[in-house]
């Protein structure tokens, strides 16, 4: 399943959303990303919002596609647009989301963004989410949790602790091994790691850790 933001999206994006589309994923558009979904000739299962950041005549034209369901909310509400699309496409049993475009930006946005991933209605569906952009992929571990990331030799990976500890940290196939060891919130240690192998994993025990695999060297 893909959620696509009102964002400028690149060519990395267009792929994965042309094949997941083709796969059969489900494809929710959060306000705006209907403007992407169109410029990309995808039609989108779902658009949610408050429509502000999308044209009349973008929204006109998606509404009259078959199997084209609208949501329009209130502006005056206490969740983002991306929000909604995300505990709809809980409501609806995805396991596997992506999100595209929820990267850049307005800074509160962006941060409000990644916090998303860290949803307790995440954990409890079982649910894997990512944020994907043209040069980085973002996730959100729980303590508990393994992460394997296929990747390239030389790619970036860098973590940053959620919580004040994120604890027994064990990471493989990175230059700079953690071997059950913590990282606290505020240093800097965690940044900028390197791919040694095609495979880089992290798992640890307990907190939450924001991860950053950046595809290609700095």
């Amino acid at each position: 399943m893909g959620f696509i933001e009102n964002r400028e999206i690149s060519s990395r994006l267009y792929a994965f959303a042309k094949g997941a589309v083709s796969d059969g994923a489900l494809l929710i558009c959060a306000d705006g990303g209907g403007e992407v979904a169109l410029a990309w000739d995808l039609t989108p299962d779902l658009l949610v919002g408050d429509m502000d950041s999308i044209s009349p005549a973008t929204l006109e034209t998606l509404a009259a596609r078959p199997g084209v369901e609208v949501r329009v909310v209130p502006a005056e509400k206490d969740e983002t647009d991306l929000e909604l699309a995300l505990l709809t496409a809980l409501e609806r049993g995805a396991k596997e989301i992506t999100i595209l475009g929820g990267l850049g930006g307005r800074l509160d946005h962006t941060l409000g963004n990644i916090y998303l991933l860290a949803a307790p209605q995440l954990v409890q569906a079982g649910a894997k989410v990512r944020l994907l952009a043209e040069q980085e992929e973002v996730f959100v571990l729980r303590g508990g949790q393994t992460l394997e990331l296929p990747g390239q030799p030389g790619d970036i990976l860098s973590l940053i602790p959620l919580t004040p500890e994120a604890r027994g940290i064990l990471t493989e196939n990175l230059y700079y091994p953690l071997r059950r060891e913590p990282l606290y919130i505020g240093p800097t240690r965690g940044i900028s790691n390197v791919f040694t192998t095609g495979t880089a994993s992290v798992t640890f025990e307990e907190g939450l850790l924001l991860v950053i695999h950046r595809f290609g060297p700095a």
